[in-house]
């Protein structure tokens, strides 16, 4: 007779009795199993044997239980900022490393902001940025815009990379060449043998030593 899927399962070491510290395990083992696949209700419930409506016996809401799920990953490694560089150093460790931790999960990046609302998980990692620019002078306006932009820009490319490597990209918009406008065409195929010397981690670090220049005119100028 053939086994219940669910026993294997339990076998495999999925706790018998649910719990809240159960829930986040099974939702981070479906991360890291299918980083790329949407988190759901249904399936973190199909991963520990139970009904969704079971879970809510364990997290409030489903804002908090998602917020859980994206605190879960984003405190599962800190972040690697080194404690004794500079001030600008730390931004890049910053930017670098939360990067990488949403490469590495890309499913999280649609927990980040939903339905109008932001994760006070993200912003606590956001918070972090925030201490680095205090420590290097940045007060006021001139913090709220460079948090901002550093956040955003972060968070925007990791977007473009989570469903298409940057060579990929690249690939893509020479195999469309064809397709383009006469005009926009001769614009863009010249620059293309450039392109593809790039990879995601060059470029990133192109716009990290970028960044952290206009940061350091910014703060010296304040």
């Amino acid at each position: 007779m053939a086994r219940p899927a669910h026993a294997d399962r339990r076998r495999r070491g999925r706790p018998a009795r649910l719990s809240r510290a159960a829930i986040l395990d099974a939702a981070q083992g479906l991360l890291e199993r299918s980083p790329r696949e949407p988190l759901t209700i249904a399936r973190i419930a199909a991963e520990v044997d139970a009904v969704p409506a079971a879970l809510y016996r364990h997290f409030a809401s489903l804002d908090d239980l998602l917020d859980s799920v994206l605190g879960r990953v984003l405190g599962s490694a800190p972040l690697e900022i080194r404690r004794r560089a500079g001030w600008q150093e730390q931004v890049r460790d910053w930017m670098s490393s939360l990067r990488a931790h949403l490469l590495r999960y890309p499913a999280v990046l649609s927990l980040i902001g939903r339905r109008g609302r932001t994760s006070p998980r993200w912003l606590d990692a956001v918070a972090e940025l925030i201490a680095i620019l205090e420590r290097g002078g940045l007060r006021g306006a001139q913090l709220a815009r460079a948090h901002l932009w550093i956040a955003e820009t972060t968070i925007g490319l990791a977007m473009q990379e989570a469903p298409l490597s940057l060579p990929e990209q690249i690939e893509g918009a020479r195999a469309s060449l064809a397709e383009m406008s006469e005009a926009g065409r001769g614009r863009l195929a010249p620059l293309v043998p450039h392109l593809t010397r790039l990879d995601g981690d060059t470029f990133f670090e192109f716009v990290a030593d970028r960044t952290i220049a206009a940061l350091t005119e910014l703060a010296a100028g304040r």
